[in-house]
């Protein structure tokens, strides 16, 4: 069974159980293991970093959670839908891919400057619900050889978000896909 098939069914799975619970302890659990996935995320992609943001539609809002294990600290972020990269990405549908951050109109530097870390290149891809509304978008964040990411980048990240999209699906009904406590 390839990667991606098992992925698949562990998130049909997951989806499947989401339905069953709702309650707050759930919720953090999905909200550590979404983290941990996007943390993970990046080492599969050959990034040095990867980011989600999940759309908040009653805010009309994507929110973002970037992990930082290595200083154990986060940054949250919120951004109206339609701004920045991923906001565009969550409007139009559409992936992007952009060489040079710092050069392109949509680049918002904000969360660099708050975290310390510094974009070069991003990917950023729309994730879908089951239904192909979406619902969030996933950005891969410099790859790690120092190139740009390509066709080829791109075809196998929106493949594996298209698996992950179930996850995220369960994630996005919980309370409208974003954490009670803060955020």
């Amino acid at each position: 069974m390839s990667l991606l098939e098992q992925v698949t069914a562990e998130s049909q799975r997951f989806l499947e159980a989401t339905s069953l619970a709702a309650s707050e302890a759930f919720e953090s659990m999905l909200s550590q293991a979404v983290e941990a996935f996007t943390y993970k995320l990046a080492h599969v992609c050959d990034a040095e970093r990867a980011s989600l943001f999940m759309v908040d539609a009653e805010r009309g809002e994507l929110w973002l959670r970037v992990a930082r294990p290595e200083a154990g600290r986060e940054v949250v972020a919120r951004f109206p839908i339609g701004t920045g990269i991923a906001g565009s990405v969550v409007a139009s549908g559409i992936s992007l891919r952009v060489d040079d951050a710092y050069a392109h109109p949509l680049f918002n530097p904000a969360v660099d400057r708050e975290s310390g870390f510094r974009t070069r290149q991003v990917l950023c891809v729309p994730v879908r619900d089951s239904t192909g509304n979406v619902i969030a978008a996933a950005q891969l964040l410099n790859r790690i050889d120092g190139k740009a990411f390509d066709d080829r980048d791109e075809a196998r990240f929106v493949e594996f978000m298209r698996s992950i999209g179930v996850i995220l699906e369960g994630w996005a009904k919980l309370d409208g896909g974003r954490p009670r406590s803060g955020c």
